[in-house]
């Protein structure tokens, strides 16, 4: 399974690996953190001054003013708090998705058994069999003041097979077993044991009765 959303296109003839997009639940979060926010700070806040002043004021007519003064208050305060916080969580999505545009994927051609890499800074791109091809998953462990710090990634690498020049090429993951995921997720393509991206993607569907459980 590719954890990570690294993988961005498969198709009968290649994969293209790198240039995948976050899953739906970056989205979700995106508009549904602001909306609940906004319900919080628009609805909630006023319920609780109308129940305090019932409670501890003198009824009913002391509550309804409560809501109403705190509601013209907090609506307007949760309209352009939602609006602000949708803007600084959708921000850095969209700059993600604009360097996207200008990455090159990494491309698995299993029809003709090779990688094709295109070197930061170069035009040309470097043809390599699959077989010549060599995965890595890299462990780093720190201590810092705050405790225990730990980093992973997955890396692929080769030698050019015309001026024998070592390129390689790393991802960061959030884990161990993502990055080994990242390769079997390839792996799994070029060995023709998969042949979509929802085979090796959650795509967030409902569960079919021979999905694996996952």
């Amino acid at each position: 399974m590719d954890h990570g959303h690294a993988v961005g296109e498969v198709n009968d003839n290649h994969l293209d690996f790198g240039t995948g997009v976050t899953s739906v639940f970056g989205w979700q979060a995106n508009l549904g953190i602001p909306f609940f926010c906004f319900l919080f700070i628009a609805f909630f806040i006023p319920l609780i001054a109308f129940l305090m002043f019932y409670w501890l004021g003198d009824g009913w007519p002391d509550a309804s003013h409560a809501l109403r003064g705190v509601f013209d208050i907090t609506f307007w305060i949760a309209v352009w708090g939602a609006l602000f916080g949708f803007f600084m969580l959708s921000l850095p999505r969209w700059l993600a998705y604009g360097r996207l545009k200008n990455v090159i994927p990494t491309r698995f051609n299993r029809q003709r058994r090779e990688v094709c890499f295109v070197p930061e800074g170069q035009k040309e791109p470097i043809f390599v069999p699959w077989e010549e091809l060599v995965a890595w998953v890299t462990e780093a462990q720190g201590v810092t003041e705050y405790g225990v710090q730990r980093q992973y990634g997955f890396g692929i690498g080769f030698y050019h097979p015309a001026t024998n020049e070592k390129y390689t090429l790393e991802f960061q993951t959030y884990g161990q077993f993502q990055a080994i995921s990242n390769w079997e997720a390839i792996r799994a393509y070029m060995e023709y044991d998969v042949h979509t991206l929802k085979e090796i993607q959650d795509p967030l569907d409902l569960q079919g009765p021979d999905d694996l459980p996952w």
